[in-house]
C-alpha cells in the first residue's frame, strides 16, 4: 500500500473520531474550538458505551449502526436541551477564537508530527514490533468476526468460551470501525486511526488546556503548536514501546479532560455562565479517558488534586463552627478514600516485571530533561520547562498548576528511581510500575509548562532585547521576530531527543528480515496462508515469533492467539508434544478436538522492539512445535525464506 492509496483510509479515521462527536458536542451545546477540541473524547465515550449497549442487545457493531444511535442521541439531546434552555438562563457565553493564530498552530504540530510518523511508520499497513500488538490487532479482527466490540466481550479473545472479564475497549471500538468500513488490512486501520489522534487530537487538546490556563494569549497559542510535537515521549514513544495503543489515546485525550478540569477549578469558572455544560463536558472527557485506558484518568485526578484540594480549603476556610470541622473532616476522608482508591486499584502492577533503572536523582534529572533511560536529553524542551516552573514559583502565579506538574514528576521519579519495590507498587502500580507510562504522562503536563517558558522568555525580549533594535510590541516587526523565533523554536526541538526517539520507532515498524518479531519474509507467508488454509482450520504456532498475527492479518483462527491465550483447552498439550504424535495417541486426540491442521514455524529469534528489558522465556512451552518434519508428524505447504507452512500428516 502507497501513502497515496492510504490517504482515504485516513480520512475515514478522521470521520469516524470526529463525526459522531461534532454531532453529540453541537446537541450539547459546544461550539467554536471547544466543540472541535473535545468531540474526539465525545466521540469516544460514545462509542464506549454504544459498544456495552449493542453488545448486551446483540445489534451488530458497524459503522451504519454507532451512526444510526450516534444521530439519534443527538435529535433527542439536542430537542431536550432546546426545552430546557427556554426555562432556562442562556448557555455559556461565546468564547473568543483567534482563528488565523489557531489554525496556523493546529496545522504546525499537525505537519512535525505527521511527518514525524510517517518516517517513523515508513508503510502505512507496517506493524509493530511489539507484544501488546498481538493482542490489540488481533483484537481488532475478533471485533470484525463477532460483531461486539463490547468492554465486557473484547477479552473472549483469550479466554475460553463462556467467559468474561472487563477490558476497557475505547481505542479497539474506535478502530474497529475503520476496519469494518474501509477495504484495507488491519495494520493500516490501526495507522490510520493513531495518525489521526496523534495529528489532529492531541494537538487541539494540548491548545484547549493552554486555553484554560491563559485564556487571552495569542503568543501561547502559537507557542503550543510547536511544543507538543517536541517531546520524544509522547505520541513517539507511545507508539513505540508496548506498543500501548489504548493508553496512548487515553494521553492524547487526557489534556481535553484536563482543561475542562481547570476551567472549573478556577475561581473565574464559577462566575461565568456555562457551569453545567462544562462540567457535562468534563464528565464526558472523564469516561472518553477512562475507557481509553484507566490509569490516565487516575492520572488527571493526581494532576487535579492540588487545584481541588485548594479551592475546597478555600471553601472550608470562609465557614465557621462546626461547618468548617464537619469540611475538614469531609476533605480529610476524601483524600484517604482517593488513597485508597488509588492503591486498591495499583494492585494490578504488584507483579507486574517493570524494574527501577536509576536513583531518585538521576530520575528528577530525566524528568526534568527528558533524556529518559539514557536517552538523549531534550535540551530546548528541558530548559524551557525550568524557566516555565521558575517563572511561575517566582510571580507565584497558578501554583496549583505547578503542583500538579510536581505530582506528574513525582509519579515518575518513584517509577524509575523508587528504593523499593513495595514504594513503587503502592504509588505507580497503577501504571504497572512502568517508568515509560510515566514518563509520556509527565508530557501532558510538559508542554503547557514549557509554553510557560517561552512566554517567560518572549518577555525579557520585548522588555529588555527588542526596544534596542526599534521593535515595539505590536508592530509589524515584532510579528516578524515572533515568526523567526518560532521557526527557531522547530528547528531547536526536532533535535537529537527526538530523531533518537524516532529511529527507535521506525525499528519498531520495519519489516526487514531481521525484525525483531515479524520479518518481511514471515508477513508474506502470513499472506498466503488464505490459499493454502480452510476458513474454519486452526493453525499452532509460537505467538512470541510472530505466528500470532496470523490471525488478525488473515482471519484464520490461531491456537496461540496470544502468549496468554486459554481459548483452547487442548493448546498446552499441543504446544509441548505436538511433534511427538506417532507416538503418543493422546496428542492427536487433542489436535482433533481443537481443530488444528496446520503449524506455522518461524524459528525461535524473536525480541520485542520496545527495549523492555525484561528477559521472557518464549521458546519452552512452544517445543513440541519444532521440528515436526523431521519427527514424520508433519510436512511443508509453503515456505517464504526460513519461514514454513506445514500441515498435520500424523493425525489424518
Amino acid at each position: 500500500m502507497t501513502w497515496l492509496e492510504f490517504a482515504p483510509v485516513l480520512l475515514l479515521a478522521v470521520a469516524v473520531l470526529y463525526v459522531p462527536g461534532l454531532a453529540l458536542g453541537l446537541a450539547i451545546g459546544a461550539r467554536r474550538f471547544t466543540l472541535w477540541a473535545t468531540a474526539p473524547a465525545i466521540t469516544v465515550a460514545f462509542v464506549s458505551l454504544a459498544a456495552i449497549v449493542f453488545g448486551r442487545l446483540g445489534i451488530d457493531w458497524s459503522l451504519v449502526s454507532v451512526s444510526a444511535a450516534a444521530g439519534a442521541v443527538a435529535i433527542v439531546v439536542g430537542t431536550a436541551r432546546q426545552l430546557v434552555r427556554r426555562r432556562a438562563a442562556k448557555g455559556p457565553a461565546p468564547e473568543p477564537l483567534f482563528t488565523g493564530w489557531t489554525i496556523a498552530s493546529l496545522a504546525v504540530a499537525a505537519l512535525i508530527i505527521g511527518v514525524q510518523l510517517v518516517i517513523g511508520f515508513q508503510r502505512p499497513d507496517s506493524i509493530s514490533q511489539t507484544f501488546d500488538a498481538f493482542f490489540h490487532l488481533n483484537g481488532i479482527r475478533y471485533i470484525v468476526e463477532t460483531g461486539s466490540a463490547s468492554s465486557f466481550d473484547l477479552q473472549g479473545l483469550v479466554l475460553p468460551a463462556g467467559q468474561t472479564a472487563f477490558y476497557p475497549a475505547g481505542w479497539h471500538g474506535v478502530t474497529s470501525l475503520v476496519a469494518t468500513s474501509a477495504d484495507v488490512a488491519i495494520p493500516a486501520a490501526v495507522n490510520a486511526v493513531n495518525l489521526a489522534v496523534a495529528t489532529l487530537v492531541w494537538p487541539a487538546g494540548c491548545m484547549l488546556l493552554m486555553r484554560s490556563l491563559l485564556p487571552k494569549s495569542r503568543s501561547a497559542i502559537a507557542a503550543v503548536g510547536v511544543l507538543c510535537a517536541a517531546f520524544p515521549a509522547f505520541p513517539l514513544w507511545m507508539l513505540t514501546f508496548g506498543v500501548l495503543y489504548p493508553y496512548f489515546l487515553a494521553l492524547a485525550l487526557l489534556p481535553i479532560a484536563l482543561a475542562l478540569g481547570f476551567s472549573l477549578g478556577q475561581e473565574r469558572a464559577w462566575r461565568r455562565r456555562g457551569l453545567i455544560f462544562r462540567s457535562v463536558l468534563l464528565v464526558i472527557a472523564i469516561v472518553a479517558v477512562a475507557f481509553a485506558q484507566p490509569a490516565a484518568a487516575f492520572g488527571w485526578a493526581a494532576i487535579m488534586l492540588p487545584l481541588v484540594v485548594i479551592r475546597i480549603v478555600g471553601a472550608v476556610r470562609i465557614l465557621s463552627g462546626g461547618r468548617q470541622v464537619a469540611g475538614w473532616i469531609g476533605l480529610g476522608l476524601a483524600l484517604v478514600a482517593f488513597a485508597v482508591a488509588w492503591v486498591w486499584f495499583g494492585r494490578i502492577g504488584e507483579n507486574t516485571p517493570w524494574p527501577a533503572y536509576t536513583n531518585a536523582i538521576g530520575a528528577l534529572f530525566e524528568a526534568l530533561t527528558y533524556g529518559f533511560d539514557g536517552r538523549v536529553i531534550a535540551i530546548v524542551a528541558g530548559v524551557l520547562t525550568v524557566v516555565g516552573v521558575v517563572d511561575l514559583i517566582r510571580r507565584r502565579d497558578k501554583l496549583w498548576f505547578v503542583a500538579g506538574w510536581a505530582m506528574a514528576v513525582l509519579l515518575f521519579v518513584v517509577a524509575a528511581g523508587g528504593p523499593s519495590w513495595r514504594l513503587r507498587a503502592l504509588v505507580t502500580g497503577i501504571f504497572y510500575r512502568d517508568p515509560p507510562r510515566l514518563a509520556a504522562l509527565l508530557v501532558v503536563v510538559a508542554v503547557p509548562m514549557a509554553v510557560f517558558g517561552a512566554l517567560a522568555l518572549w518577555r525579557v525580549l520585548q522588555r529588555h532585547v527588542l526596544p534596542r533594535i526599534g521593535v515595539r510590541p505590536g508592530a509589524t516587526k515584532s510579528t516578524v521576530v515572533a515568526a523567526g523565533l518560532l521557526a527557531l523554536l522547530v528547528v531547536g526541538t526536532q533535535s537529537a531527543a527526538v530523531w533518537g526517539q524516532l529511529s527507535l520507532t521506525a525499528r519498531a515498524y520495519t519489516d526487514a528480515e531481521d525484525a525483531p518479531i515479524l520479518s518481511g519474509s514471515e508477513r508474506a507467508l502470513i499472506e498466503r496462508i488464505p490459499e493454502h488454509v480452510p476458513e474454519d482450520a486452526v493453525i499452532a504456532g509460537n505467538p512470541w515469533t510472530g505466528a500470532a498475527f496470523t490471525y488478525a492479518l488473515t482471519g484464520r483462527h490461531m491456537l496461540n492467539p496470544h502468549f496468554n491465550s486459554y481459548v483452547y483447552p487442548q493448546a498446552p498439550l499441543i504446544n509441548a508434544r505436538l511433534n511427538e504424535a506417532l507416538e503418543d495417541s493422546e496428542v492427536c486426540e487433542a489436535v482433533r478436538e481443537a481443530g488444528v491442521t496446520h503449524v506455522l514455524d518461524f524459528g525461535t529469534y524473536f525480541r520485542d522492539s520496545g527495549e523492555t528489558g525484561v528477559r521472557i522465556d518464549g521458546s519452552t512451552p512452544f517445543v513440541g512445535l519444532k521440528d515436526l518434519e523431521e519427527a514424520g508428524v508433519a510436512e511443508e505447504v509453503d515456505r517464504e525464506g526460513g519461514a514454513v507452512l506445514s500441515r498435520i500428516t500424523a493425525c489424518d
